[in-house]
């Protein structure tokens, strides 16, 4: 699966048009882009999740044959 770094405006377009929702860990700096409610994950803004992106060299890749996101360390 071919994988390509998208902005984060780019993500959030995707986030709402599946209604995904970006997380942390409870207690921790570990994102995530959630869909279903989880006891282990807190909601944030997108602007915490950005910075929580760069802080730690990361950033989120978008599948070229489909939505599939995932975050990975940055390029």
């Amino acid at each position: 699966m071919s994988m390509k770094k998208i902005s984060i405006k780019k993500a959030k377009k995707v986030a709402e048009e599946y209604d995904l929702h970006p997380a942390k860990v409870k207690g921790s700096d570990v994102v995530n882009i959630r869909k279903k409610s989880n006891e282990n994950l807190e909601d944030i803004d997108w602007d915490e999740f950005k910075e929580i992106l760069d802080r730690k060299n990361l950033a989120v890749y978008k599948a070229e044959e489909s939505d599939f996101l995932k975050i990975m360390k940055d390029k």
